[in-house]
């Protein structure tokens, strides 16, 4: 397993995703809106050390006009939080399409299982607007998420020693559910299918942070095979929208957080 950043360039991005190299704001934007490009705003970070490892944007309808201004995300790391088996993030989000302001959070990225993961907590969560936009305070949260992020990496290592028994697995994984589906008596899966491992290492895993992992990364990635109402046989979608994707993710980081408080409680 390497740990090693494959840094993505400028075009790369672009290429990747073309909404980051947009050029000019969505001709519905006010008269008050300020553009910032996504690309000055990357250089911002890379100045400072965050070197981008992968981007992504929202789909847009066929025809529409706000293609080329649409949501994207862009994930950046640094060289100093590559911990073990994981990658800590600062996860950028911005559009030009009045749809985002700029937006910096937290992430983890498993190397295991190629999975990115979107932290939870408010203090590893910033925004700031295009109007009067300001690199030195961007920067400064960008400085903030990373010493968040830091942090977090003891708490991985405080939910791999915490060991969930079969009843506390259940009741997660339940809560889980309700998280993940508007309406869990109508989803295409159980509850417990959420536990399905991907990969042997993953087989019977007790401990909160490798339960969370597989809980995640089965919502997020999918492939599930399940039921519909009619009867017939399904599998269960991969998140492809980065709003989606942002939100179910913290929800679930948060209901760990949470059940990390219980065991801390009754243990």
């Amino acid at each position: 397993m390497t740990t090693q950043i494959r840094e993505l360039s400028n075009d790369h991005l672009v290429a990747i995703a073309p909404s980051i190299g947009a050029t000019y704001a969505h001709h519905r934007a006010s008269d008050k809106y300020s553009f910032v490009s996504t690309l000055s705003a990357v250089n911002f970070l890379r100045d400072s050390g965050w070197l981008p490892v992968s981007a992504s944007e929202v789909s847009s309808r066929k025809g529409s006009d706000r293609k080329g201004f649409q949501k994207h995300m862009i994930r950046l790391t640094r060289s100093d939080l590559m911990v073990g088996e994981h990658r800590m993030d600062l996860v950028l989000y911005n559009s030009h399409d009045r749809g985002s302001a700029f937006v910096l959070i937290g992430g983890v990225f498993s190397f295991i299982c190629s999975n990115g993961m979107i932290v939870g907590d408010k203090m590893a969560e910033f925004h700031h607007k295009h109007i009067g936009f300001d690199p030195h305070q961007f920067i400064e949260s960008a400085d903030q998420v990373q010493n968040h992020m830091i942090k977090v990496a003891d708490v991985i290592d405080e939910w791999k020693g915490i060991e969930l028994s079969p009843d506390e697995k259940g009741i997660y994984v339940s809560a889980a559910h309700q998280i993940i589906y508007e309406e869990p008596e109508s989803a295409p899966i159980e509850p417990m299918k959420l536990l399905t491992a991907r990969r042997y290492q993953d087989e019977n895993k007790n401990d909160l942070w490798g339960v969370f992992n597989t809980v995640q990364e089965n919502a997020i990635q999918g492939g599930l095979t399940g039921q519909r109402a009619d009867g017939k046989r399904t599998r269960t979608r991969k998140v492809k929208s980065i709003e989606k994707d942002k939100k179910l993710n913290k929800a679930l980081w948060i209901l760990t957080e949470k059940m990390a408080e219980i065991k801390k409680t009754v243990g």
